[in-house]
């Protein structure tokens, strides 16, 4: 074998290396000579790390272990991956004795790729006192002889900004006291689950975020416009990127408002421009630019298209709809993109994009993305929430008058929803989005859409007593009918306002929407419809007072049920008959009626009927003098009525007055007390007023 002996120094041994012509062989032995030079390679100390005390004590635990570790810090651009680690390190340069090695992998930026492992190699070596002679020329020998060195050695090793595992599994050493930290875009899988301790690196929060830009700005420029700073802090939304570049802009024109920039930076037709501070590193675009410019074709189609919808998070079906793909194929692209930390999963199979890609994924859809097919992603979207959504309020409600939807598009996924939990678990979840799409269907002058998302929240925001939302969304779904210009999603959206408004005690407008369903209803010559806007006058006219009107209205109601053949509403509008002949003082008749009511609620399989018809008899049991009866039938309307927040209020209110009646105050009290807090909940101000002086004891029950 020839080749050709390099001495350097390791500790306090004198090493000699051999490197030999046959395979690349590295040979290695020790004599006493003085020690290596120890590498300090670590750039520049950050000036200031805010907000990332939990992640530097998870980097603590990660190196203060006595096992090799990997700790693998990854995020999305702009994040703050670098900074972190390099104020960390410098923080515990005493753990590391001999040295500190830093590479730049190159994984993401603009120009040419980051060097391969072995120009590192050859790097570190060098850095150890290795004579550039004796570096093997393959990349297999160079990091052997990088792990032998290593042996022992008390050294930090930072790998920033790599792309995939390969590009770091050859810079590892065997084992511990040597440290490595890597940072990354990407979660890199490929290091092995074992070795490998990830932490993922969020946002700021807001304290976080004020601290850093404070701090940027100076004192004397912050505090002169708490509110413009609270703003900017909005828009930046948790990225110290963001963040910096705000302050740089801010800091070139130190005398200008800082008022100025806020039109710019929260404008969405001008996408990132804002963000931009001069340089490519500070320029938000070009940052982001880096991660996205490395995604195949079907993950960068994906990216762009959630851009484009008006809702997040995403759940998996309205995110499949969106791309027009099977649930299935969309989940992969989906994750592949969470591991890019181009999106988060807070959930499972729920995804959300950072407010800041999502204006960047939006510009690059548009140019990009032709605009027919931007217009169906979102369609796609909103028949996704609107089919699920139909399914959903069935559950809750399968009485209803059926309406229809139109048939999906290709590529729409819905969930598939068995009973009335998943039904409020689904809408509970999705809430938030439907009332986006609501408004972005509005916008685009998609009027069925309109109208149809307003019936289907309609008994949702009941139940859960949303009774502004219900207002507002039914008002839409009026104006949505009348652009339809038609006579039937007129006469249902009319009543549904109309009913919404009652809810809210806003009784004058309530009576001219349901004179208007009703006249709707009659031009139709729709006795059913007819039937169920005498039901609700019915109930206003209670509300008001008027006690004979809404007898005759509710008599009607009950006539027209029966010409019809409808069962349910049979029930409810005898239900409202009996509510009337009770406040009309004929009690026993009242008496009779609602138990006639209950008897066809129960034959109905209708638990909500029943718990108003029980509440009905409970009210009718005190006018009686009857407290016990009352009680009982309370209790039962309570334990029976499934999940509706609005009618339980009323319901446990009336329980207290019974309890009172009966000469009860504790459980009077008990129960006034949870009727205030769910009425306080459901913003229902006059209500928990009067139970509010009941518990005081200024007013009787």
């Amino acid at each position: 074998m020839t080749g050709s002996t390099d001495n350097f120094m390791d500790g306090t041994a004198h090493i000699v290396v051999q490197a030999g012509s046959v395979r690349g062989g590295v040979h290695i032995k020790a004599s006493p000579e003085q020690p290596l030079p120890l590498p300090r390679q670590l750039p520049a100390r950050p000036w200031l790390l805010v907000g990332r005390d939990d992640e530097a004590a998870a980097l603590d635990e990660v190196i203060r272990t006595g096992d090799l570790f990997v700790a693998a810090i990854d995020g999305p651009g702009g994040i703050g991956k670098t900074t972190l680690v390099l104020e960390w390190a410098y923080r515990h340069l005493d753990r590391f004795p001999d040295g500190q090695l830093f590479a730049d992998l190159g994984g993401f930026g603009k120009g040419e790729p980051g060097p391969p492992p072995l120009t590192v190699l050859r790097g570190f070596l060098a850095a150890l006192g290795v004579p550039a002679s004796a570096v093997p020329t393959d990349t297999g020998a160079a990091s052997a002889l990088f792990r032998s060195l290593l042996a022992g050695r008390r050294i930090l090793i930072v790998l920033d900004n790599a792309a995939v595992a390969a590009q770091v599994v050859p810079l590892l050493p065997a084992a511990a006291p040597a440290a490595v930290v890597v940072t990354s875009r990407q979660h890199l899988a490929g290091l092995g689950a074992g070795r490998v301790r990830r932490i993922r690196l969020g946002v700021l929060d807001r304290a976080g975020s004020a601290a850093l830009l404070t701090e940027n700005l100076g004192e004397s420029v912050a505090g002169v416009e708490p509110a413009a700073l609270n703003v900017l802090i909005d828009h930046c939304g948790g990225l110290p990127l963001a963040l910096s570049i705000v302050a740089a802009r801010a800091s070139r024109h130190p005398g200008h408002p800082l008022s100025t920039m806020i039109d710019e930076l929260g404008a969405a037709e001008a996408h990132l421009s804002g963000f931009d501070a001069g340089t490519e590193s500070m320029r938000l675009q070009s940052v982001f630019s880096w991660s996205t410019s490395r995604l195949t074709p079907p993950q960068a189609r994906a990216f762009r298209l959630v851009g484009t919808a008006p809702v997040a998070p995403l759940g998996q079906h309205a995110a499949a709809s969106l791309l027009g793909l099977a649930p299935r194929r969309a989940t992969v692209l989906l994750n592949e993109l969470e591991r890019a930390n181009l999106l988060e999963e807070p959930t499972p199979r729920r995804y959300l994009m950072h407010a800041l890609l999502r204006r960047h994924a939006g510009e690059l859809a548009e140019e990009d993305e032709p605009t027919a097919d931007r217009v169906a992603a979102v369609r796609r979207l909103t028949d996704s929430y609107l089919g699920t959504a139909y399914q959903a309020d069935r559950l809750l409600f399968p009485y209803r008058t059926l309406v229809t939807l139109d048939h999906p598009a290709p590529g729409v996924s819905t969930a598939l929803l068995t009973d009335e939990s998943a039904a409020l678990a689904w809408f509970s979840t999705e809430y938030d989005q439907l009332l986006a799409l609501h408004r972005h269907a509005e916008q685009l002058g998609w009027w069925r859409h309109v109208w149809l998302l307003a019936r289907l929240l309609d008994t949702y925001q009941h139940r859960w007593a949303l009774l502004r939302d219900n207002v507002d969304t039914s008002r839409r779904g009026v104006a949505a009918a009348h652009a339809l210009a038609d006579r039937y999603a007129i006469s249902l959206a009319e009543r549904q306002l109309g009913r919404a408004l009652t809810h809210a005690q806003r009784y004058d407008d309530a009576r001219r929407h349901l004179n208007l369903a009703l006249q709707a209803a009659d031009d139709r010559d729709d006795t059913l419809a007819v039937a169920h806007t005498r039901h609700d006058l019915a109930r206003l006219s209670s509300l008001v007072g008027e006690h004979d009107a809404a007898l005759r209205h509710a008599r009607e109601a009950l006539r027209l049920y029966r010409d019809c053949g409808d069962p349910v509403g049979e029930a409810h509008a005898l239900n409202r008959a009996a509510r009337q002949l009770a406040e009309l003082g004929d009690h026993q008749a009242a008496r009779t009626a609602a138990q006639q009511a209950l008897a066809l609620h129960e034959r109905n399989s209708d638990p909500a009927g029943s718990a108003a018809t029980l509440d009905n008899l409970g009210h009718i049991a005190r006018l009686l003098e009857q407290p016990d009866e009352a009680i009982e039938h309370y209790s039962r309307a309570l334990a029976d009525g499934g999940a509706n927040p609005y009618l339980e209020a009323a319901m446990v209110e009336h329980l207290g007055d019974a309890h009172a009646a009966a000469g009860d105050d504790q459980r009077a009290g008990f129960a006034w007390q949870h009727a205030l807090t769910l009425y306080e909940a459901q913003f229902r101000t006059a209500e928990a007023r009067r139970v509010s002086n009941r518990i005081l004891g200024l007013g009787g029950p």
